[in-house]
């Protein structure tokens, strides 16, 4: 496509690509001899240097003729919306641009509460514009959960290139799948550039935000180490503190008379010795799965605890560096980058599939649909391939609710690295603990010098630990105890007029096309429209009116009891997509083209706007 794009050789575009249909989507492939013949012309054009101008935006008519060249099929205008932006051929894809004279009272802030991915990407938002913000971070660097995670071998799960903001074009990321480190660098270098770093406040907890309704503004106390609380005011506020923010308690009896040391990885430092030790770890997601090899590689002896089988997948050059040479295209071939970050998210685009019962396959002995059922096929048989066809570990990893029902899980050689020696799998649940030891239920006692808790977070609490109180003294909280956490567009709330969040309930959506960073950026682009929309007419406030937000949340049900995540197909399933009363709370039900439909810009007429009194 970067060569198609660069030359417009007819040659290259009269190659014919076929769509090949693949266990999570289709793939586009060539002939041998079309392959051979797109990597001749590639050193011919590379060699003549005389390339491209990358920096050369193409019309949304030219890069709509590209799309549907690449994609090897033809797609609705409505298919391509967030599609055309994916590629980040405009320096600011997905970022408002200040439009009319600037309009910004004296004293006018917005306060940003978490310096992570979402904060960060708020800040860069509203430096553009020129709005005052502040952004209170409760921890001594920036980063968010890349900052709180440094367990052994924590990395991203999705390639680097969909993790990333798109206008911050052709960063060197060293790996496919970036290591906490270099994401967290990654952060401190974007939050530098675009000039936020400077606006964010440390070791600064906000324990409480209260909305005034005569001035509409919020009034924060915030807590700063080793100082007493303050208050501070602010026009706005985002809520960019994550959705895996609050670590979740080890459920277990006796862990105050465990002898040895008890670690959540939340809690990880370089302090923690592990070689030699006998070392538990409970817990089988995504941040178990991804320490077992390297505590296995030092450890006497590592005991995992498993209370639920996952789907555990592999992904392709899940651990790899990038090589000198793919770096070199990133950098010089035109438009190479583009693509690279568009086919980055190739593969979610058709997810949903994946995830709605076909009722004729059922009725014909399938379990949810043919791809679905093709997809458990396969990872029945990459189970059995890393434990060496062992049926006394099948048996216990193979689960019996489909693929996709929670949340896929990337292997890091966590199957391979049960067959270890100095590895066994427990099944059994856990008791309790004792002085020195870990008995499960069956009476079985094994020795522990070190419990690793990979229990994860506790997703259900939204924005926490800070309190917010909107209209009347209404909590939050208190809101969200009749059916669980609930927003409108994952932002807003009825009630607490100018409160936005980032990562809210139901965002990001389950079939996406684009990495996280991008729909933080596309819900920025929302927040800041609102605003902008305050200071041009004069409003002191902005509220999402309540037949709106039932509205959407009634669909949003709708939508998602179609989903296996709520089917009769996992109804007895429920994990952190699904909250206690039945309802999706993570993800959006929809498609990432129709969501980014909804959320590209804010319907004024759903909003009720008011002046300070």
């Amino acid at each position: 496509m970067a060569l198609f794009q660069a030359t417009r050789d007819p040659d290259i575009a009269a190659v014919p690509a076929e769509r090949v249909a693949g266990l999570v989507s289709d793939t586009v492939v060539f002939s041998d001899d079309d392959t051979d013949l797109i990597r001749s012309k590639a050193v011919e054009y590379l060699m003549s240097g005389d390339l491209a101008d990358d920096d050369q935006t193409p019309s949304d008519d030219e890069i709509t003729d590209l799309i549907l060249m690449a994609e090897a099929r033809h797609l609705a205008s409505d298919d391509l919306r967030m599609r055309r932006r994916i590629l980040s051929f405009p320096e600011w894809p997905f970022q408002r641009e200040r439009t009319g004279e600037k309009r910004v009272p004296a004293g006018y802030s917005v306060a940003i509460i978490g310096a992570g991915f979402s904060g960060i990407a708020m800040g860069v938002q509203l430096a553009r514009l020129d709005i005052p913000f502040t952004i209170y971070e409760r921890r001594s660097e920036i980063g968010g959960v890349w900052s709180i995670n440094t367990y052994p071998d924590v990395r991203v799960d999705t390639l680097s290139a969909s993790y990333e903001y798109s206008f911050e074009k052709k960063y060197p990321w060293t790996e496919y799948f970036a290591s906490q480190s270099e994401v967290r660098t990654y952060l401190d270098h974007v939050a530098r550039k675009h000039g936020v770093f400077e606006h964010i406040v440390f070791d600064a907890d906000v324990t409480s935000a209260r909305f005034d309704d005569v001035e509409k503004t919020w009034t924060l106390t915030v807590a700063e180490a080793e100082q007493p609380p303050t208050t501070v005011v602010a026009n706005v506020v985002v809520a960019a503190s994550g959705l895996f923010a609050t670590p979740r308690e080890l459920p277990v009896e006796g862990a105050a008379e465990f002898a040895g040391q008890i670690v959540h990885t939340t809690e990880w430092n370089d302090s923690i010795d592990y070689a030699g030790k006998n070392v538990a770890i409970i817990g089988n997601g995504s941040t178990g799965v991804q320490l077992l090899s390297k505590i296995a590689n030092e450890a006497a002896s590592v005991t995992v605890y498993q209370r639920t089988p996952q789907w555990i997948s592999p992904r392709a050059k899940y651990g790899e560096a990038i090589s000198d040479e793919l770096q070199w295209l990133f950098q010089t071939m035109p438009f190479y980058w583009n693509w690279n970050k568009y086919i980055a998210g190739f593969a979610s685009n058709d997810l949903r599939e994946l995830l709605i019962a076909d009722e004729q396959w059922i009725a014909d002995g399938g379990v949810v649909n043919k791809r679905n059922d093709a997809m458990r096929e396969m990872l029945v048989g990459y189970i059995r391939d890393q434990v060496n066809d062992r049926e006394d570990l099948i048996d216990e990893l193979v689960p019996d609710y489909p693929p996709m029902t929670r949340r896929p899980v990337v292997d890091n050689q966590w199957y391979a690295s049960l067959t270890r020696d100095n590895v066994e799998l427990v099944t059994t649940p856990i008791e309790r603990l004792s002085d020195g030891a870990v008995q499960t239920s069956d009476g079985a006692v094994r020795d522990a010098d070190l419990i690793i808790a990979a229990v994860g977070f506790q997703t259900e609490k939204f924005l926490w630990p800070t309190e917010y109180v909107g209209v009347d003294g209404v909590s939050l909280e208190d809101v969200w105890k009749v059916q669980g956490a609930q927003a409108h567009l994952g932002m807003t709330v009825p009630g607490f007029p100018n409160l936005f969040m980032l990562y809210g309930p139901n965002s990001q959506p389950v079939a996406s096309g684009a990495g996280l960073p991008i729909w933080l950026e596309t819900w920025c682009g929302y927040i800041a429209e609102g605003i902008l929309t305050m200071l041009a007419n004069g409003h002191a406030s902005m509220e999402i009116r309540r037949e709106a937000f039932d509205h959407y949340n009634e669909q949003l049900h709708k939508e998602a009891c179609r989903l296996i995540y709520l089917s009769q197909t996992s109804a007895t399933r429920k994990n952190y997509y699904v909250n206690k009363w039945g309802r999706l709370q993570i993800s959006a039900p929809w498609d990432g083209e129709e969501y980014f439909a909804m959320c590209v810009h804010p319907r004024l007429s759903d909003f009720d706007f008011a002046s300070a009194e």
